[in-house]
């Protein structure tokens, strides 16, 4: 195509690209209801959702945002073990030296501004449009 540059296909592929969103529970929780209806809302709204599941050690979070590369990682727990767990995740993708190429949201029943504060997260949403809102 004439006028056609690699770097307009370049720029162009760039701003229609869906955000990326990684998503799981957290170690030693097994919620995921939440978690369903977040992904759902998050599709929909044109996020590519990668869900890694439930029960789901700091590790694999890591391995996940390097192998995915998302926008936003969303942590998600619906029991208050969750904090920690949560927190240790956090803490994984700062050593893993990832942690200043991701957004960090949590979520879950008893999830707010103190767990967050407390888990170093970047945000937590009081339901799942709000997760979709803060997300966008």
């Amino acid at each position: 195509m004439p006028g056609v540059t690699f770097k307009t296909i370049v720029k162009t592929l760039a701003v229609n690209s869906k955000p990326y969103y990684l998503l799981g529970t957290v170690h030693g929780d097994i919620h995921d209801i939440g978690k369903g209806i977040v992904t759902f809302l998050l599709e929909v709204n044109g996020f590519e959702v990668k869900d890694i599941g439930v029960d789901v050690p700091p590790e694999k979070f890591v391995e996940a945002v390097k192998e995915f590369k998302p926008r936003v990682v969303g942590m998600s727990g619906l029991l208050t073990l969750a904090y920690d767990s949560m927190k240790e995740t956090v803490q994984a993708i700062k050593d893993a030296g990832l942690r200043d190429k991701v957004k960090i949201m949590i979520g879950g029943g008893q999830i707010d501004e103190v767990v967050r504060e407390y888990n170093g997260a970047d945000a937590c949403g009081k339901d799942a449009m709000a997760d979709v809102t803060i997300a966008k």
